[in-house]
């Protein structure tokens, strides 16, 4: 990567000696599987935020200058907000690879009892494990996405099928499925009978996603509740209130209640269906 490159040559030097200061960034970097080390993430933060601290300092200087401010005043106020957008960008950089990690790992064991069903019934058919794997890695999804990378190692650069599983485990994001492939190591390993372990998998993985749909159930029924109460009820209750105060205050009653319906109302419900589908298993 010409950028990283150039990031390297920049600040490697300075970064190369806060690395051990970072070994949480160095593991959601190979947790979020972004193709990049350590040391070359750090400089492209570094670059990134040099470059913001810049931008900023120019922009705030001349924001200031033309508010007639004092010279003073001017430098300071822009190197405050330099430093900060230079630090919100670090920060941003820092946060990024955990961020896509959580992703990864949601999407991953939102998957996983349905994927693990299609591996038993793969293995019922008597197939190689690796062929299982090769299967997986023609569906979409994470959990497609991590198959692909283990029968790439086998098939493309000859790892042995347990090395590239525990890489993988080792990888993922998901201890569940990391869960999963290390069983799966140690069912190959010792001959085991893998059907067998699978189709036991799927029964406990079953019924934790029915305990999860249970408990979204309840979750959806009281999101409901607050909603009905809160914005419906408690809308329509502060309209009919204003509509009958505002004779005796005077004011604009429809502005109000113009936001109230056309604004506020569909920017909640947005917000409550965003939710939802943001805890939905």
């Amino acid at each position: 990567m010409l950028f990283g490159k150039i990031a390297l040559r920049a600040f490697g030097n300075l970064t190369e000696e806060y690395l051990d200061y970072f070994d949480g960034l160095k593991i959601n970097l190979r947790k979020s599987s972004m193709d990049a080390s350590l040391h070359e993430y750090l400089s492209v933060a570094a670059l990134y935020s040099m470059v913001t601290f810049a931008i900023s300092m120019v922009a705030a200087s001349l924001a200031a200058a033309l508010s007639l401010a004092s010279p003073a005043y001017s430098y300071t106020l822009a190197i405050i907000v330099s430093t900060g957008a230079a630090s919100g960008v670090f920060a941003l950089m820092y946060y990024y690879p955990s961020i896509v990690a959580r992703s990864i790992k949601g999407d991953i064991e939102k998957e996983l009892p349905f994927s693990v069903f299609y591996m038993a019934t793969i293995s019922s058919s008597g197939v190689n494990p690796i062929q299982i794997f090769k299967m997986l890695a023609k569906r979409k999804g994470a959990i497609g996405d991590e198959s692909r990378k283990i029968y790439k190692n086998v098939a493309g650069l000859g790892m042995n099928l347990t090395n590239a599983i525990q890489k993988a485990a080792t990888k993922t994001p998901s201890l569940l499925f990391a869960d999963l492939l290390w069983g799966m190591v140690s069912v190959i390993t010792i001959g085991g009978d893998l059907e067998a372990y699978l189709n036991e998998k799927t029964r406990s993985l079953m019924v934790q996603y029915r305990h999860s749909l249970d408990d979204y159930s309840n979750q959806i029924s009281l999101y409901t509740e607050i909603y009905i109460t809160l914005i419906i009820v408690g809308s329509l209750f502060f309209i009919i209130l204003i509509a009958i105060l505002a004779p005796l205050v005077g004011g604009n009653i429809l502005f109000v209640q113009t936001f109230l319906v056309f604004f506020f109302m569909p920017l909640v419900s947005i917000g409550f269906i965003l939710l939802l589908k943001s805890i939905a298993p």
